[in-house]
């Protein structure tokens, strides 16, 4: 009787495997609509307009070849237009009344930036297009790049070999049509799985059998009053020890099974969907649509903020690692590579001394870019990960100076512990960029950092101390007069202790809430100046103001400076509400003897 469960499940399992197998090959029809052209490029870079990308669905598949390199992305239209720029370009296109390709040039475009004061970069020519993050996708190869992607009539794909050579020439879009046998592979995957129930019956009955044939204990019966012994007969096996015929089992009988529910199994795979062999992120099944404020698109996606934080954390952590400056300033500028680097010399000189906060790429928890199609262009994002508390809740302001130049983190503070942020435009709509000498807030994004600053020195005798809310601003507990008071009366004796203030390296950015106000990012520098007051004396550094002036004693004296990064909530002018601090990083930049 086991065997018949067996045999009936096996039997189930080939009918299954037969319908899904012979759908699959007699019915299920192709798979992609397929466009493929070849053209001789003159130019370094092709586009292919969403349009044409687009005239089957949006996940079509692209793949170029042609070239010694070959690289595809796509991303907005302006985006691939901006970071072209004044090149030249070749243009694709799929003309539905010619049903063929039409192939031309294009029109160069230049993009005028926004007047934004940002730390200079180092300029240098940037000629391939791989890497960059306007892109919401890429891949590259050696002669054969291929690229699954997910957009709409919008997007354009550009298609390059290095940015010297013309661009590959030879060009196929493949468009995934649904499926005509939907089930097939639900049939091929069931008779799989009954397979291999089918199987573990089948064992499961030829060990039943096998046990049932070995000697069987008899055990001797009490003796009857009359001596005379009694013999039980001996019985009969159910299954005889070399059983012949139709139904016999013989020893290879399981290895038989093993190897047809292997097969079974293997069949699977053979009907697997398409596979571009390439390492790239599966599409999302249709494009997002986003919606634009005056004309304005925003500064980039919630997809692409992910995959542009993901870069900057591998490259920060990797510098952190190899205390490589040089490293982390392709990702950072102004005040947050300041504190950085500042860091690293300060490790490399002592390894005892901690290390900054790594900086974390996911979750997102909160995304505020700039609606804008011009450059520079900036985004705000907090990054907060509440599984591990070593890992501080950081918000990041970065800032894209050009269309070739990627994403920088200018400003990379720690959030305060109860930091409330007024309600922002959505992230798919974006939020408008204020001005540095804004009248409409409370005080202009250019004069915060000043006003602040002199909080923190004069303290209550600030013309500014009323502006803000200090119920729950920490820094000033740490930094603030008191502070500076008590360590001024604490060298008094020996040396005086001058505080001084000046501008940070960082622009003030400023992105305007939902209220009005603005989001507000500044630096400030603190430098502390220690002189010694009596003849023939000297002060000594401590810490890391010590290691990093390489001082151990001056008679002239000490000068340490502090960068802070600092993020502020400025409501709008005419209202009631203060100005927050919403969170800071402060650090040793730099430390010198007099």
């Amino acid at each position: 009787m086991r065997f018949l469960f067996a045999i009936g499940v096996f039997a189930v399992a080939a009918v299954l495997l037969g319908v899904g197998v012979v759908q699959k090959v007699f019915f299920a029809g192709d798979e992609y609509t397929t466009l493929t052209t070849t053209v001789e490029t003159n130019a370094p870079y092709m586009v292919i307009d969403g349009k044409t990308l687009t005239m089957h669905g949006t996940n079509p598949i692209i793949t170029v070849s042609g070239s010694k390199t070959a690289f595809v992305g796509f991303g907005r239209s302006e985006d691939v237009t901006g970071w072209i720029g004044s090149d030249d370009y070749d243009v694709l296109k799929y003309s539905t009344k010619k049903s063929d390709f039409v192939f031309g040039e294009g029109t160069a475009k230049n993009v005028e930036p926004t007047e934004v004061e940002t730390p200079a970069l180092t300029e240098q020519e940037i000629l391939t297009p791989e890497g960059s993050d306007l892109w919401l996708g890429e891949a590259s190869g050696k002669t054969t790049a291929t690229l699954p992607t997910f957009l709409d009539s919008d997007m354009s794909a550009i298609i390059a070999a290095d940015g010297k050579a013309d661009a590959p020439g030879t060009v196929t879009i493949a468009w995934p049509l649904p499926s005509r046998v939907p089930f097939a592979t639900g049939f091929i995957i069931g008779g799989g799985v009954a397979a291999l129930i089918g199987l573990v019956l089948y064992l499961w009955a030829l060990r039943h059998d096998r046990n049932s044939q070995g000697p069987r204990r008899r055990g001797k019966l009490p003796k009857p009053p009359k001596p005379r012994a009694i013999r039980m007969p001996t019985p009969k096996s159910l299954v005889s020890a070399a059983p012949k015929g139709r139904r016999g089992i013989t020893r290879g009988s399981s290895f038989v099974a093993l190897g047809l529910a292997g097969v079974l199994t293997l069949g699977l795979s053979s009907c697997s969907p398409y596979n571009s062999g390439q390492n790239v992120a599966e599409p999302t099944p249709t494009a997002t649509e986003s919606v634009e404020i005056d004309g304005h698109p925003p500064a980039v996606t919630e997809r692409q903020l992910q995959r542009i934080l993901s870069r900057i954390s591998q490259t920060v952590t990797d510098a952190d690692a190899a205390l490589d400056p040089a490293l982390s300033g392709t990702r950072l500028i102004g005040p947050a590579q300041e504190i950085r680097a500042a860091n690293y010399a300060i490790r490399k000189a002592d390894s005892s001394v901690a290390a900054l906060p790594k900086l974390a790429a996911s979750p997102i928890t909160f995304t505020m870019p700039q609606a804008t199609a011009n450059w520079p262009r900036q985004v705000i994002a907090v990054v907060q990960n509440e599984n591990d508390p070593s890992v501080p809740t950081m918000g990041l302001m970065m800032i894209q100076n050009s269309p070739r130049e990627n994403y920088h983190v200018e400003y990379m503070v720690t959030l305060e512990p109860n930091a409330q942020v007024p309600t922002v435009a959505p992230a798919n709509v974006g939020s408008a960029l204020v001005a540095p000498d804004s009248k409409l807030l409370l005080i202009s994004p250019d004069q915060l950092s000043a006003a602040y600053g002199s909080v923190l020195t004069q303290g209550e005798a600030s013309p500014y101390f009323g502006l803000f809310d200090l119920t729950a601003d920490s820094l000033v507990a740490q930094v603030g007069k008191a502070y500076k008071d008590q360590k001024q009366a604490a060298v008094s004796e020996r040396a005086s202790l001058e505080f001084s203030q000046n501008a940070g390296s960082g622009a003030p950015l400023a992105l305007a809430t939902m209220d009005s106000g603005a989001i507000v990012t500044v630096s400030l520098n603190e430098i502390e100046t220690v002189r010694p007051t009596q003849a023939g004396a000297s002060v000594s550094p401590e810490g890391q103001a010590k290691i990093l002036s390489g001082v151990s004693s001056s008679t002239t004296g000490v000068e340490s400076t502090y960068g802070m990064e600092l993020a502020f909530y400025v409501p709008p002018l005419g209202s009631t509400d203060k100005i927050r601090l919403l969170g800071y990083t402060q650090g040793l930049i730099s430390a010198r003897g007099l």
